[in-house]
């Protein structure tokens, strides 16, 4: 299982999927709290979601461009869990997750 972590924008957002296919996700108004409240929202997401960090074998997280403070907490929690685990951490960026739905429409981006 995969977790997601995306704290680059005053939405933040986690997301569990298992080889590419969405099994929960979890989106809110973190303002600019990131540091507050990531972890017990990921707490409560993964209870709600029945799964357990055990379960993650694989990280991707949002490497920007977005709030400093909010990409340092996500990037950190997900190393520190990357590293706990022994699991694979990938950055995406965050332009191009919001340009992805566009890219079949031959247009610039």
């Amino acid at each position: 299982m995969e977790l997601a972590i995306d704290t680059s924008t005053e939405t933040a957002s986690v997301a569990l999927s298992s080889e590419g296919e969405l099994v929960a996700e979890l989106t809110w108004n973190v303002g600019r709290n990131h540091t507050a409240e990531l972890m017990p929202n990921l707490i409560h997401f993964l209870h709600q979601a029945k799964s357990n960090l055990k379960d993650i074998d694989g990280l991707i997280v949002a490497k920007g461009p977005g709030s400093f403070n909010g990409l340092r907490v996500g990037m950190s929690v997900a190393k520190g869990f990357a590293f706990a685990l022994s699991a694979p951490l990938v950055g995406i960026s965050t332009l191009e997750v919001e340009a992805w739905p566009y890219a079949a429409t031959a247009l610039p981006i």
